[in-house]
């Protein structure tokens, strides 16, 4: 365990932990690295960064309920990088939720959106028992009576952070039912995957998608088949969408006028979203 530099403003606990169920290495990325656009990302410099970061708010309780915000990164984006261009730890605090947040390193300045070991059954539960495990010897958390079950967990990205939110719960049924995902500009795929979660179990999804991000299309789809089958939804205008429309909503689809990467920081949304989402 290392610290983690917090910015200005930011109170609290932040460390890098290694943990054997981090996305990376990955046997696959070993065995089979990735190439795009005619150039080969290496496991070496891309897929072998085991790193969590963790950070416990200065105003976190462990007495009182509590939940576990994830974060993914998405296409040529790192754990540092990611921090620092959408402010997320700034908008993580100023929520003001009783929460834990957790990022996983992914494909580390590759433009990938696979997964890793998370890609498989059991994957984020493996990460985020050894995480909770690590936090109870530190005495931050009370593991006894945390079973995936009790626990609340916000699924949160950007871009290609689709696959990974999407595969972390696709094997975990038992997470669907006290969760949320927020996912920013990332439509790109797993749409049917999604789709599931809505119809069957009480997983609440909120997308925020742009007229240039390449996630338009699939959004308006999905919206379509959610109507086709009766299935009740927002969907608004970023600019006009308030509180209540987000507190009172479990399917919600927001329209931006923004770019691809102005989405999360712009009217803080990473912030507005999470407070939002409390109840959940």
């Amino acid at each position: 365990m290392r610290p983690y530099p917090l910015p200005a403003g930011v109170k609290g606990k932040a460390f890098i932990i290694e943990s054997r169920f981090a996305p990376f290495p990955d046997s696959l990325r070993n065995a089979q690295p990735r190439v795009y656009n005619g150039q080969t990302y290496s496991a070496a410099e891309h897929y072998s960064d085991s790193s969590v970061l963790v950070f416990i708010p200065d105003y976190f309780d462990a007495q009182k309920s509590y939940r576990f915000v994830c974060w993914f990164h998405g296409w040529n984006n790192n754990i540092d990088s990611s921090l620092k261009t959408f402010q997320l730890l700034e908008q993580f605090y100023a929520a003001r939720r009783n929460a834990i947040f957790i990022f996983p390193e992914g494909p580390k300045n590759a433009p990938d959106s696979y997964g890793g070991k998370l890609e498989s059954p059991e994957g984020y539960l493996k990460l985020w028992s050894d995480i909770v495990n690590k936090l109870f010897l530190m005495k931050i958390v009370h593991k006894n009576g945390y079973h995936p079950i009790n626990a609340s967990h916000v699924f949160s990205g950007h871009s290609g952070a689709y696959k990974m939110i999407a595969k972390s719960i696709e094997f975990e049924p038992i997470l669907y039912q006290n969760s949320t995902v927020l996912l920013f500009d990332g439509l790109y795929g797993e749409v049917n995957t999604y789709l599931q979660y809505v119809e069957h179990y009480n997983l609440y999804f909120l997308h925020l998608y742009t007229d240039d991000g390449g996630t338009k299309d699939n959004s308006l789809q999905f919206m379509k088949t959610l109507a086709d089958k009766g299935i009740r939804f927002l969907h608004k205008e970023e600019e006009e969408v308030r509180e209540e429309d987000l507190r009172n909503n479990r399917i919600i689809f927001l329209h931006s006028k923004k770019g691809h990467n102005e989405v999360i920081t712009h009217h803080n949304n990473f912030e507005r979203f999470l407070r939002a989402f409390e109840q959940y």
